[in-house]
Formats: structure tokens, sequence, C-alpha cells
């Protein structure tokens, strides 16, 4: 799919993201790439965990697409404003759906997409769970369909210790391994996975600060991969059934 107005849509990815912008928007540019280059069908896509519905904010208005934004519970206020603000109630539903326990049919959308939810799906040490969302995220897909993901990482043993001390979730949260990641993404005909960001995770404020030293991490090529703390990607699932 071609894309116009590129600048503008840089710019937007501070609503798509909220928070850790320059190092999380690695995944957003990686996806919009792939787009292109894939050919990927974008027509009617689910966001699952929306919170305040940036991601299904950002699809609807840069591609047009169809959006169905649910978190469990349901998506904040804020996302529905962000949405009739935008002019996009047309394009944009909601919906409270728990991520392990899908209520769509089979092969209903385009896509999929997620930003750091399977951590909470697996709290108290649950990987079952995050597994069984994956399942469901699959599941609805159209044959051809593709999951955009982006998922906090366990990282590197410094990252594990701050999160302990200094995170008031880090405790209960369960950070996925990147072999987790692509262990369980096996469901997937085709996909790509990559990792990001090390020492910004360390740098809550002033965000411009956070901002350089996620820039100089996209430089640090030579880390381990299980050493970074944003794990990205896709994966389309297969034209048959499995």
């Amino acid at each position: 799919m071609a894309l116009e107005h590129e600048k503008s849509m840089k710019s937007d990815f501070d609503i798509a993201l909220e928070w850790d912008v320059a190092t999380w928007s690695r995944a957003l540019d990686f996806w919009i790439k792939s787009a292109e280059n894939q050919n990927f069908t974008l027509e009617k896509g689910l966001e699952i965990g929306a919170r305040n519905g940036g991601l299904s904010w950002f699809f609807a208005q840069h591609f047009n697409s169809q959006m169905t934004c649910t978190d469990f519970g349901g998506p904040s206020e804020k996302a529905k404003q962000l949405h009739q603000q935008s002019g996009l109630n047309q394009r944009i539903t909601h919906q409270d759906a728990d991520a392990t326990q899908l209520p769509f049919a089979d092969e209903t959308f385009d896509f999929v997409v997620f930003k750091s939810v399977l951590g909470a799906v697996g709290r108290d040490d649950s990987p079952e769970k995050q597994q069984r969302a994956l399942a469901e995220m699959h599941r609805v897909l159209k044959p051809g369909g593709v999951l955009f993901f982006a998922e906090n990482l366990s990282g590197s043993l410094l990252h594990r210790l701050a999160r302990r001390v200094f995170v008031p979730w880090g405790k209960s949260w369960r950070y996925l391994k990147i072999s987790e990641l692509q262990r369980w993404l096996g469901l997937f005909e085709q996909k790509s996975i990559h990792s990001t960001g090390f020492f910004a995770a360390f740098i809550p404020k002033p965000v411009r600060l956070k901002n350089l030293v996620a820039r100089l991490d996209s430089g640090l090529v030579f880390l381990p991969k299980n050493w970074r703390y944003v794990g990205f990607g896709w994966g389309r699932k297969g034209l048959e059934a499995v």
C-alpha cells in the first residue's frame, strides 16, 4: 500500500504510542514498512489491550482501516474522546474483550495489533495465558492475515533487577523472553521478530534525554538480542488451516 504524508505520520507516533516513543516507534515504523513491502491487507483490524486507543486511531487515520478497539473492561474514556474528536467514529468501534477468550468468530480480521499486553495477561507467572492469547489472535485472523506485535521483554539481569525495585507492577508482570516469543509465534506460517532498546529503560525523565538515549541505543548492534527490553515484529497466518 502506498502511503502519503509520511512526515505527518511520523509526528503522530506520540499519539499512537504515548510513552517511551523513541524506542517503541521502531516497532510502528517497522510495521508500516512491512505493510508496504509485504502487501498486507489492512482493511479490517483488531486492537488488543488498547487502553487509550492510540493504535486504533493510527490505523484508522492513516490506512482507513475499520478498527475494533478492545481492552479488558473496555477501552478508556480517553480513547473514545480521541476517536470522536478525530472524526473517526465511523471507522472505530469499542468493545470489552479478554485477550484469552476473544468474543469474535474465526477468521474475522485482516490484522490484529497490540503493544505491551502479554505481560499483563501473564501476571503472576501465567505463561499459559500468554500462549492462549496468541492462539486467540491467530484464530480470529483471516487466512493470510497478519499480527503486528510489540511487547516488553525480560531484557538483561540489570533490567530485571531494576523493575523489581522501581516498577510498581514489576514483580507481578510477566516479561517475556525473546525465545518464548519466537517459540509461541510458531503458529504463524511467516514471521519477523526483532528486539530493541537497552539504556533508555533506565531514563524516566526528562523526555528529551530519554529520546536521546533511545537513539544511542539503536546503534548498539553488538548487544545480544535477549538483553534488549522491547520485542516487535509481525506474524502472518497461513492461507490454509493448520
